[in-house]
């Protein structure tokens, strides 16, 4: 009987060792993906500016680029968004505005 007893706190044991692991591994992942940036940057109007947009979190307003002094095309290109793949081709990109 205390034999049976040992083999089954050594199971109980090892069970619970790896559900520790799992629930440790699943936590790891959902605090990492929700560091980890969205990859798609996006230059979008704001009112009468234009932000750079990283996922749903504003990074930039740039203030200095007035959304009523520029061509129809480009306000209507802004007011849908346009994406970049890298921070840095979107604040070249805001360059052309600016300039």
């Amino acid at each position: 009987m205390e034999k049976r007893n040992r083999i089954i706190i050594i199971v109980a044991i090892i069970t619970l060792a790896i559900a520790l692991s799992v629930i440790i591994a699943t936590i790891s992942m959902v605090v990492k993906s929700q560091n980890k940036e969205p990859e798609q940057w996006v230059l979008h109007s704001y009112g009468n500016n234009v932000a750079l947009y990283n996922g749903d979190r504003i990074i930039e307003v740039y203030g200095s680029i007035v959304l009523d002094t520029l061509p129809e095309e480009d306000k209507r290109l802004l007011d849908n968004g346009i994406a970049f793949e890298s921070k840095e081709e979107a604040v070249n990109a805001i360059e052309d505005y600016d300039g």
